[in-house]
């Protein structure tokens, strides 16, 4: 089936502070294909020009400063785009609503936190493969750790009919990507899901971290058939595929990696895999080979990923 993938032009509805660092964008679109939780979308953190298609000619003279007209070349730009999570989506009568959840760390999400009310925003999407469901009888333990909070989100409105827990974690309260006025508590609650919130420094629930939160909870409730689902900092979620491998647990895991297309050309997010059958293609001969995270994932299980 081909991909229903395409390039949007979003106007921002809304772009509302979280924390100290971590933001919600909402893009309403008139039309959207539609997405599952664990997908993303790639974003141009860039003005958007109207007459993009309107190349002017420059004029320069040998010895003489030339006449620039692109933006590019007047200050820093973000040449490429950024992939960015679904954190949530609405489907309202005449439009569709994409939430977004980042946190400033440079140029681009920089660039993002400075949108207001109205800008455009070109976006490509949706991208990526998604999470499956637990069964009904299961539970769906779901981990995330700093910007990668948003997909759970994602995946919680999903979950309604399924018995699930979500945990939360993040280095201190101020750097906890949910809503501030609920310290968290609505954002999984409103899908009739609990939430365990924990901070490294204590500031805020669980004392520690959030992989730490998941051990306690699987050792004293013992949840009937499980299924872990986790994104965040690569070490926090090694260390969430190491639980659920030892404990024999399903475990659901969307990896983070730089891409600068999101579509599988430019080869740049690799990530090692385990081969079912060592004798088969690509690498004959080796129980590994490379995939990759924007086509082939980002969802891979925990038994699949070599780090």
């Amino acid at each position: 089936m081909a991909v229903a993938r395409s390039q949007f032009l979003a106007i921002v509805g809304r772009n509302i502070p979280l924390c100290r660092d971590h933001f919600r964008l909402v893009l309403n679109l008139p039309t959207f294909p539609p997405t599952r939780p664990g997908q993303f979308i790639q974003i141009s953190c860039n003005d958007v020009d109207p007459d993009m298609d309107d190349f002017p000619e420059i004029v320069w003279d040998p010895g003489q400063r030339a006449d620039i007209h692109g933006l590019e070349l007047r200050s820093p730009q973000a040449v490429l785009r950024r992939p960015f999570s679904l954190a949530g989506r609405r489907d309202e009568s005449d439009h569709v609503e994409l939430d977004i959840i980042h946190r400033v760390v440079g140029l681009s999400t920089h660039w993002l936190a400075n949108l207001s009310e109205g800008d455009l925003v070109n976006i490509l999407g949706p991208l990526g493969n998604a999470f499956h469901l637990p069964p009904p009888h299961g539970t769906a333990l779901l981990v995330g750790g700093g910007v990668g909070i948003p997909p759970m989100l994602y995946l919680a409105g999903a979950l309604r009919s399924h018995n699930a827990v979500a945990f939360a974690g993040a280095t201190t309260a101020d750097l906890l990507p949910l809503h501030p006025d609920s310290l968290g508590a609505e954002e999984f609650s409103r899908h009739n899901i609990p939430a365990i919130l924990a901070t490294d420094d204590g500031s805020l629930g669980f004392r520690g971290f959030v992989t730490q939160a998941l051990e306690e909870y699987l050792d004293t409730r013992q949840p009937t058939h499980p299924t872990i689902y986790t994104c965040g900092p690569e070490p926090m979620m090694k260390r969430v595929a190491d639980i659920a491998l030892q404990r024999e647990i399903l475990c659901q895991i969307a990896v983070e990696r730089a891409m600068a297309c999101g579509m599988g050309t430019c080869q740049s997010c690799c990530i090692r895999v385990r081969k079912p059958d060592p004798a088969a293609v690509p690498l004959p001969g080796k129980d590994w080979c490379y995939r990759l995270a924007c086509t082939d994932g980002p969802i891979f299980t925990a038994a699949q990923l070599l780090w």
